[in-house]
């Protein structure tokens, strides 16, 4: 039979596993989402400077990255469902 503290650590481990799932994905999902507002900013309250595709480029850099956040979500919820966290006996 395992003492609490090794049950807590084998529990702690798991949910940092989970935690960890796609790191630079969701960093870079951030940025992107981040430099697309920009990006949107820049091209609607400068119309003398900004190119016209400043702001149909930051809409789709802030959609992409919201598709990656979907997906990292989708797939964290997948590996979860596939590898529960089960407390030895």
């Amino acid at each position: 039979m395992m003492t609490n503290d090794a049950e807590a650590e084998r529990q702690r481990a798991w949910v940092y596993k989970v935690r960890t799932m796609h790191r630079n994905k969701r960093v870079g999902g951030y940025v992107g989402s981040i430099l697309g507002a920009c990006l949107m900013l820049y091209g609607k309250f400068s119309p003398d400077e900004a190119p016209a595709w400043a702001v149909p480029a930051g809409f789709a850099m802030v959609g992409v990255s919201w598709l990656v956040f979907i997906y990292i979500i989708y797939d964290r919820y997948r590996w979860v469902k596939a590898n529960p966290y089960k407390p030895a006996d």
